[in-house]
Order: structure tokens, then C-alpha cells, then sequence
């Protein structure tokens, strides 16, 4: 069903993406195909769910659903920033705009529950993906803390030798790519304070991804407007996004439980 339901999102694309004028073709084309991609996930994780017929099927299938939740989640920003920089032609721009996001927002849905029932029936099954001590998790997380810090500087870096070669008129666009290259440097070392599978649950890691999405239409304009440099700027700012939804996803497979944190009981640690 998921799948039928994917390809009719993918469908829903490609007509409004043939019948929508704009005055940046190649923008709309971005979008579109970003758009379509983010639809065929949904496509593949129901192809694959289709193919579970019992929880051992689930937990071997598990790392594919994963990955292509990882994928839907990670380039529904890029269509989100390709679509704030579409200049439509015509009337009624919003009704447009709800017309290409609706399909693929509820694509990224679609990935995103597909998985997180998949996850609960490994977890029904086998019990925590990890043991309840959570003493093999923390030093993985701990790692993986370690690594976001490293390559948020890295690109946060990056971003800041672009800023300082870009006209004053864009500063204020640059200090959002500064924001969200430097929201992997946070959670790292958030999590780098992690000592057990308890704490390692209460890192609200999803919050860093409104970080992008709050900055969509400046991250767009700047790209836009800077030509090759703006290019390599979306480019280390898309980075920093891939960074955060891998550590949303590795953050969650390690935790074993996918809930919002706020609701997990506080547990003191016995020393």
C-alpha cells in the first residue's frame, strides 16, 4: 500500500512540476527532481516493508528502511531550499507552493512512520536493540559525538572563508549557513556527555534539525545570489544536515526506543 501511495506522490510531482510557470526553469527542475526522489523512498521502504513477513525478516531488513528513511529525510531539505527559491509566474503562488510540498512532505511521513514500525516490531520482538545497561551504546555515541564535532568544524570553517569573501549585502544571509554548520559542533559535544542508553534517550537530537529549516529561504538567496561560491556554500551547509539526520537516526537505532524524550523517566545511574 505504501508503495502505491509513493507512487502516486512521485506522480503528483511531475504534473505540477510540468504544469507550474516560473522564470528559473533550472530551479524548478532541482525541485522537482529533489521532490521525486524524496517520493521514490517512499516507493522502496514500501517495496521492502511489503517484503517482512515475520520479525526476524524485519530485524534483517531493518538497515535498509533505515537508510532510506536517512535519504527521505535528508533531501526533503534540499527540496525545501529549492522550492523557497522558485520565483512562480501567475496567481495564487501559495495554492502552487502547498501543491509541491503537500506530496512530499507526506512522502517524508510515509518513510518516517514506515520505519519507526518496523523499529517497534524489532524491538517487540527482540527486546532493546541494545542491552539495558547501555553499556556498548554510550562509548558508539560518545564516538559518534566525537565525529560531529571534527567535521562540524571542518565545515563550519568552510563556511566562514566564504563568508569573509562575500559582499557585505549577504552577511546577514551567511550567519544562518554559520548556524546550521555549527549545530553538528553542539550536538557533539551533547552527546559526547553521554554515559548510559538512559541519557543517550533524553538528547532531544531531532530539535538541531529546526536549525535548517529555519534558515531555508536565506541559505536558498544566498546560493542564489553568489554564484560558484553559493554553490559550495549550500553545498557544506547540505553537509551539516546529513551529519544531523545520521546522528538523529544512529542516536535512535543505539538507544533502542524512539519516543520523544521528554517522556523518558529520568534513571539515576548507579556508580
Amino acid at each position: 500500500m505504501q508503495a502505491v501511495v509513493g507512487l502516486v506522490l512521485v506522480a503528483w510531482v511531475v504534473v505540477v512540476a510540468a504544469l507550474v510557470k516560473v522564470e528559473n526553469t533550472q530551479v524548478l527542475v532541482a525541485t522537482a527532481v529533489s521532490g521525486a526522489f524524496v517520493c521514490s523512498c517512499a516507493v522502496a521502504s514500501g517495496v521492502v516493508a511489503a517484503r517482512l513477513v515475520d520479525a526476524a525478516a524485519a530485524a534483517r531488513l531493518r538497515h535498509v528502511i533505515v537508510v532510506l528513511e536517512g535519504a527521505s529525510l535528508a533531501t526533503f531539505f534540499a527540496f525545501y531550499w529549492f522550492l523557497s527559491g522558485v520565483d512562480l509566474l501567475g496567481n495564487y503562488p501559495l495554492v502552487v507552493l502547498l501543491a509541491f510540498a503537500v506530496p512530499v512532505l507526506g512522502a517524508v511521513l510515509l518513510s518516517v512512520y514506515g520505519s519507526r514500525a518496523v523499529h517497534l516490531i524489532v524491538a517487540a520482538e527482540s527486546g532493546p536493540l541494545v542491552p539495558d545497561s547501555g553499556a556498548d551504546a554510550a562509548p558508539r555515541i560518545r564516538v559518534l559525538g566525537t565525529v560531529l564535532v571534527v567535521v562540524g568544524v571542518a565545515l563550519s570553517v568552510g563556511v566562514s572563508a566564504i563568508v569573509l569573501t562575500a559582499p557585505s549585502r549577504l552577511l546577514v544571509l551567511d550567519v544562518f549557513g554559520l548556524v546550521v554548520t555549527f549545530a553538528p559542533v553542539l550536538l557533539g559535544v551533547s552527546l559526547g556527555r553521554v554515559r548510559d542508553v538512559y541519557s543517550a534517550r533524553r538528547k532531544n537530537v531531532g530539535a538541531y534539525l529546526l536549525l535548517p529549516i529555519a534558515g531555508g529561504f536565506a541559505l536558498t538567496k544566498f546560493a542564489s545570489l553568489a554564484g560558484a561560491a553559493g554553490m559550495l556554500f549550500g553545498a557544506l551547509v547540505f553537509g551539516a544536515v546529513v551529519l544531523l539526520v545520521i546522528a538523529l537516526l544512529v542516536v535512535r537505532e543505539y538507544a533502542g526506543v524512539w519516543d520523544r524524550p521528554w517522556r523518558e523517566p529520568k534513571r539515576k545511574v548507579s556508580s
